[in-house]
């Protein structure tokens, strides 16, 4: 028995901190800031516990106070599963920086039950101490299954859980496992323990049919995929417009939908991509890295880029599959034989392909809270030019300043960028006249330098549209300050560049 609850109780803290990340996303991201918070808030409360249990142990040995442990750990995971919605959105509101806000909301959610379930591994040994002479052989086999369940429950939050699970649904069945290893353990009826069981049980029915219901009434959902939690909502734009949107991370939009034009691109960055086929208009090859929403995408297809629709070729990378289920079932993404999806990482598409394209967009920052620091690099940029056919463009959106703190990540980027493209041009979306303002940059890369261009920037873009003209004049004509060496995938400190952001 001591071996079976030693080696569930490390099954249980690894899922509980793989589920951790996935409760804390929505509200400070993914980054390695939050992953370093959880982990060290996670192993500070473990060790603070372990201390507790041995004290415990030496003090009052008994079957009974194991199982009031173990159920109390299941009581914490519990609460946590009912209260993380409303609590992780007033930390960060309260939270002056995102460092103390993942230190807090780690803090909040998870150091009463990373407490108890730290208690528990040195009240099992002890309980399992029968002989002196044979007690390193216990303790070691003890330790051995439990970080052996660790490395299960790993696996099992990561490759599975998450994949078919809710967070809350998860928790829910980790405090009902709790409360069970509560009764087996106790040698007596244990009305803690069953209190647990019935109500981690009874909250994941109620959480479950809850969610059956919203999708029954057709109520827009926030879905979990391997990756991220998702959030779909609707609004209203400028114009009275009815949007559908999508949130990844806190405060972010993702990608939107105009209802009533479900193909007319909603984020105005997105339309800066209509440079590259106002450019290159007898491009027929285009590859996306980042469908998210598949606003683009959609574009595209529908002839709206003007491109020539019949020639067309579209190549989207996307990590997250969900987030393509969810685009085709809200975001009426067709099923169109131009257009080939892979479900894989932008980085990891590039470093195989073997094809090259006249327009590559990417589309892979979403927000500065979880940077993809390998799209960034000098490696990445020799990808991209390597993908890149003679005479294409590549089109990059990037959230940053160009300029003063807040533009480091861009000029690092930047500095990557101009090791593998002879000419860089930059678009300022949002605020041209305030280059240290935060906003969405689009940098054009092109393979060869380009000359003919130079007379479209300079004004005589009279044969374009006044959409593209417009753009045109957002570009920046100061020099991009050289402070900033060019991010490597050996050195890559995007989240120290993205904490200026985050003021």
């Amino acid at each position: 028995m001591p071996a079976f609850v030693i080696f569930t109780t490390g099954i249980m803290v690894m899922v509980l901190e793989m589920v951790g990340a996935r409760l804390m996303a929505p509200h400070v991201g993914t980054s390695i800031i939050v992953w370093t918070s959880l982990i060290g808030v996670v192993l500070a409360f473990l060790a603070l516990g372990a201390w507790l249990g041995g004290r415990l142990a030496d003090k009052k040995l008994s079957p009974r106070i194991l199982a009031a442990i173990l159920a109390g750990a299941g009581l914490g995971v519990a609460l946590t599963a009912c209260i993380h919605p409303l609590l992780g959105e007033h930390v960060m509101q309260a939270s002056p920086n995102l460092y103390l806000g993942a230190v807090l909301g780690a803090l909040l959610h998870f150091a009463l039950p990373a407490l108890l379930f730290g208690m528990a591994p040195p009240y099992i040994v002890r309980l399992s101490l029968a002989n002196l002479a044979s007690s390193g052989a216990t303790v070691g086999r003890l330790y051995a299954l439990s970080t052996a369940g660790s490395i299960v429950g790993t696996f099992l939050g990561g490759f599975v859980l998450i994949s078919y699970f809710s967070s809350t649904d998860i928790l829910f069945g980790a405090a009902a496992a709790c409360g069970l290893l509560s009764l087996l353990v106790s040698a007596r009826n244990n009305p803690l323990g069953i209190a647990v069981v019935l109500g981690g049980i009874g909250a994941a029915f109620g959480s479950a049919s809850y969610a059956s219901w919203q999708a029954a009434q057709g109520m827009l959902p926030t879905l979990e995929t391997p990756y991220s939690t998702i959030r779909v909502f609707e609004g209203l734009a400028e114009g009275r417009r009815r949007v559908r949107l999508i949130q990844t991370d806190p405060g972010k939009i993702q990608s939107g939908m105009y209802l009533d034009d479900p193909i007319d691109l909603y984020a105005e960055y997105t339309r800066y991509y209509a440079l590259g086929s106002a450019l290159h208009p007898e491009a027929t090859r285009v590859l996306m890295l980042g469908g998210g929403g598949y606003s683009v995408p959609k574009w595209l297809l529908a002839g709206r880029a003007g491109l020539d629709g019949a020639a067309l070729q579209l190549d989207v990378v996307e990590l997250d599959p969900g987030m393509t289920k969810l685009a085709r079932e809200y975001f009426h993404v067709p099923d169109d034989p131009r257009m080939r999806v892979y479900h894989e990482d932008a980085r990891r598409f590039l470093n195989t392909n073997a094809r090259q394209y006249d327009l590559i967009f990417v589309d892979v920052f979403n927000s500065y809270y979880s940077v993809p620091f390998q799209m960034g690099t000098k490696e990445a940029a020799q990808a991209l030019r390597r993908a890149l056919a003679p005479g294409g463009m590549m089109i990059m959106n990037i959230i940053s300043a160009y300029s003063g703190e807040n533009g480091l990540l861009f000029r690092s980027i930047h500095a990557a960028m101009a090791t593998a493209f002879p000419e860089l041009h930059v678009f300022a979306v949002n605020n041209p006249q305030h280059p240290d303002s935060v906003q969405n940059l689009m940098l054009l890369a092109l393979p060869e330098k380009r000359p003919d261009l130079a007379v479209v920037f300079d004004g005589d873009a009279a044969h374009l549209s006044q959409r593209i003209q417009a753009m045109l004049q957002t570009r920046m004509t100061q020099a991009v300050t050289q402070d900033c060496p060019a991010l490597t995938d050996n050195f890559a400190p995007v989240e120290r560049y993205a904490q200026a952001l985050l003021r």
